[in-house]
């Protein structure tokens, strides 16, 4: 009840069980941690140097 904010009259009467366990699954968590960007090929090795 405390994590969704909902009453208890809301968790006994009003939201069934399921609806509960989806929304519990489903509410954002914070996340952590660095940021990283999708980049293709090409971009990740156009300035890297290998042993020749």
């Amino acid at each position: 009840m405390e994590n969704l904010h909902l009453t208890y009259m809301e968790v006994v009467d009003v939201i069934p069980y399921r609806n509960l366990v989806i929304m519990q699954k489903d509410k954002l968590r914070a996340a952590y941690g660095d940021v990283m960007q999708e980049v293709t090929d090409a971009e990740f090795f156009k300035n890297r140097k290998f042993d020749e």
